[in-house]
C-alpha cells in the first residue's frame, strides 16, 4: 500500500523502511460473528471456508520458492513459520498432539531443515535492517500449552512439552488471549 509500482505490476519496497515505523499497527481479530456485509454462516461452514483459505495459502506459498521468509515478514508481517505456529496452536486447541516440526512439514511440504537448505538464502544486511524497521507490524503467536492427553486419532504422535518447545527454538504457547 502506498508503494510505487514498478514494471509489470511489481511493487517496489519502501525506500526508507524507518518511515514505516511511524504508523501504528492496528490490532485485528477475525471474528466468527457475521458482519452486516457477510452472510450468516454456520460454524461448520465458516470453519470449512477458513480451512480452504489456509490450504490455498499454503499451496500458493509452496509454489513461491522465490519468496524468502524474510521478505514475507518485511512486507506482510508474517511468514511460513508463523503459519506453522498458528497451525500448531489450532491443532492443540483441537486436542491434536503434533509437534512444531510436524506443523512446519504441513506448511513447507517437507521437513523445515530440508526446505531451508534448498530454498532460503542468507539474509542480506539490507533485509535485516528492513526486518528490524517493520518489527511493530509482525504477527504475534499466541501462547498455548499442548493438549493434556493424546488425541484418539493420533495415539502415536508425541506431545511437545514446553521444555521441548524451547529446545526446538520456539516459544512454548500458553493460554489464548
Amino acid at each position: 500500500l502506498g508503494h510505487p509500482t514498478v514494471g509489470s505490476g511489481e511493487r517496489a519496497p519502501p525506500s526508507e523502511p524507518a518511515a514505516m515505523t511511524n504508523r501504528q499497527p492496528k490490532p485485528f481479530r477475525l471474528s466468527s460473528e457475521a458482519t452486516p456485509y457477510s452472510p450468516k454462516y454456520t460454524t461448520t461452514q465458516q470453519q470449512a471456508a477458513e480451512a480452504a483459505a489456509f490450504s490455498s495459502l499454503v499451496t500458493h506459498l509452496r509454489g513461491r520458492l522465490d519468496v524468502p521468509n524474510i521478505e514475507l515478514m518485511i512486507l506482510g508481517g508474517f511468514c511460513r513459520n508463523c503459519l506453522a505456529k498458528w497451525y500448531l496452536a489450532g491443532a492443540w486447541r483441537s486436542g491434536l498432539h503434533i509437534t512444531y516440526d510436524q506443523a512446519c512439514e504441513r506448511v513447507y511440504g517437507m521437513p523445515y531443515a530440508e526446505w531451508k537448505a534448498a530454498h532460503q538464502p542468507k539474509a542480506t544486511v539490507e533485509q535485516l535492517a528492513r526486518l528490524e524497521a517493520t518489527k511493530p507490524f509482525h504477527a504475534s503467536h499466541p501462547k498455548q500449552d499442548p493438549p493434556a492427553s493424546p488425541a484418539a486419532s493420533l495415539p502415536h504422535t508425541p506431545s511437545l512439552s514446553s521444555a521441548e518447545a524451547l529446545a526446538a527454538g520456539m516459544q512454548p504457547m500458553g493460554g489464548m488471549g
